[in-house]
């Protein structure tokens, strides 16, 4: 609104590019920064970046980029210099240089996480025998020099035993994503290997990587669970440009797109598939039906991860009429995946494909289906950067991937006796599966993709 006073929401402490030509010399230019933005993502094993500098000084003709350089980011909540970020990322490339004038242009560069630039250069032909997460830790620690945080697996190991496995001449980065995508929860929930942009500051400035599965993250506390998120076009407009504390709750900006899609879920193989397995050694051979109602009874009985609403990504009651024959949609097979194995390869170890315990052969299948159950659902918000670094205060993590955050969505019609107040289709708890931390002229925002299984906590907004 005109008249009021524009709050700074964070302030840019440091932003010093290095570099081993620079012969010990370094560029501070937290004055010339425009714009940062920070890319999460559950999926990814780093972070990665981008920064946006507005040179007038002619800095960049005397640095000569080369996509070698380290730069170290500071920013901090001025109401609150403990609510602060420090990060250091290399420089990739530079995506785009706009001329401004004669003597000014803004420079937009690439970054990335060190470990994954680093991992670029290293390629890997070795045998490893362990548990899947084991090795994985194991090559991240003696490749890249990056300590793995299990915190977020709460003591829990992947149900798949001991292996020998050979890496195929790939990176650290891709043999660790390799292994844990073979590796699930008794349910068939799936693990992930992700950075976080608060990890280094927690850990000694050292790149880490944080191990977790999906059911545990699920089993979490809610962050928020005492004041949600709230999304209301007239309760926003009514404490925009008020102090940040009436801002945190809200959200900002909804998107939903291309959501509801059980074609594509079948496309997937994650609704009904046949798996065939013949193995050459023992000549066995075996088949065996998915279908998504079993696996959601799991997620919801075993896994308790329904919170304790009803599951919302599946039709239970669809049926179809194929050649006569009518079925429920999840006892069709839309997908056949058949797999080879060679049992005794490594003597009594399991290979990376081979399943000692064939009542958990669908494992391989429900780690792709939990994935694509999750991704079915999924929608874009827009959050006051506050919300999410307020945490920093305890010394902990901010809020990040993998955590779960509660949010309400008022209903559009409440005009009618009975009406509820919130709408329980999209409100309840939701899994932040992307975040970008988004630092622009004096606003932090951070726009995240969330995604829930189940409708909302016990019938009723909390």
């Amino acid at each position: 609104m005109a008249g009021q006073n524009v709050q700074q929401e964070y302030k840019v402490t440091k932003a010093i590019i290095s570099a081993e030509r620079f012969g010990g010399e370094t560029y501070d230019m937290k004055q010339m920064v425009s714009e940062i933005n920070f890319f999460e993502d559950l999926e990814k094993p780093f972070v990665t970046g981008q920064i946006i500098i507005f040179d007038d000084f002619g800095v960049f003709d005397e640095m000569k980029l080369k996509g070698t350089e380290q730069i170290e980011i500071g920013i901090e909540v001025p109401e609150n210099s403990q609510l602060k970020l420090d990060i250091k990322m290399n420089i990739v490339s530079i995506v785009q240089v706009q001329k401004l004038s004669e003597r000014s242009e803004l420079y937009h560069l690439n970054l990335i996480s060190p470990h994954a630039y680093n991992d670029q250069f290293i390629k890997i032909s070795r045998s490893y025998t362990g548990k899947l997460e084991d090795i994985a830790e194991s090559i991240l620690k003696n490749h890249l020099d990056v300590r793995v945080d299990r915190n977020y697996m709460s003591g829990q190991k992947s149900k798949q035993g001991p292996v020998r496995i050979i890496t195929p001449y790939i990176s650290p980065l891709e043999a660790v994503e390799w292994l844990l995508d073979r590796a699930t929860t008794k349910i068939g929930a799936p693990f992930y290997a992700y950075q976080t942009i608060y990890d280094q500051q927690l850990n000694g400035g050292k790149d880490v990587i944080r191990f977790g599965n999906i059911e545990d993250m699920y089993s979490r506390e809610i962050w928020n669970q005492d004041l949600p998120l709230l999304y209301s076009q007239a309760r926003g407009q009514e404490v925009a440009g008020r102090d940040l504390a009436k801002q945190a709750s809200i959200v900002k900006k909804l998107e939903v797109q291309n959501i509801s899609d059980t074609l594509k879920l079948a496309a997937e193989g994650a609704v009904g598939t046949m798996m065939s397995s013949f193995d050459v050694f023992s000549s066995q051979r075996y088949a065996r039906h998915f279908g998504v109602r079993d696996l959601l009874e799991k997620m919801d009985t075993e896994g308790n991860m329904m919170k304790p609403g009803k599951q919302n990504v599946f039709d239970e009651e669809v049926k179809l009429t194929i050649d006569n024959e009518t079925k429920l949609i999840d006892e069709f097979n839309a997908r056949y995946l058949n797999i080879v194995t060679s049992y005794g390869t490594y003597g009594y170890r399991n290979s990376y494909h081979d399943v000692f315990d064939q009542s958990e052969a669908l494992n391989k299948l429900r780690h792709y289906a939990v994935k694509s159950l999750f991704n079915k659902n999924m929608i874009d918000l827009v959050v006051p950067g506050i919300s999410f670094f307020t945490q920093l205060e305890n010394g902990a993590s901010g809020v990040t991937v993998g955590d779960l955050v509660k949010i309400n969505f008022k209903n559009t019609n409440v005009e009618q006796a009975g009406d509820e107040e919130f709408n329980k289709d999209l409100s309840g708890t939701y899994l932040i599966h992307k975040a970008r931390n988004i630092f622009r002229s004096t606003t932090h925002e951070v726009a995240i993709s969330v995604t829930k299984v189940a409708d909302l906590d016990g019938g009723k907004a909390g």
